[in-house]
């Protein structure tokens, strides 16, 4: 099953909420584009559609290759 074949409970898209919302955060001003964030909601898409339900783990997941290691690391509170 894709990703745009499944269907996400809403403690789910709250989940997947907070993971993009994350991710975009972390992009710098010149990576803050549609496609770039459409990236982004597709790789959060593809790894929750696996069962992934962490939000860190799938902000990392959606930000890797995109964002630079140089970006600042944000910890949980």
């Amino acid at each position: 099953m894709s990703a745009e074949d499944k269907a996400f409970d809403p403690e789910t898209l709250a989940i997947l909420k907070v993971a993009f919302d994350e991710a975009c955060l972390d992009l710098g001003p010149g990576q803050r584009i549609p496609s770039v964030r459409a990236n982004l909601a597709q790789r959060i898409l593809s790894k929750a559609s696996q069962g992934e339900r962490d939000p860190v783990r799938l902000r990392a997941y959606a930000l890797m290759n995109v964002v630079p290691s140089t970006t600042r690391q944000r910890t949980a509170s």
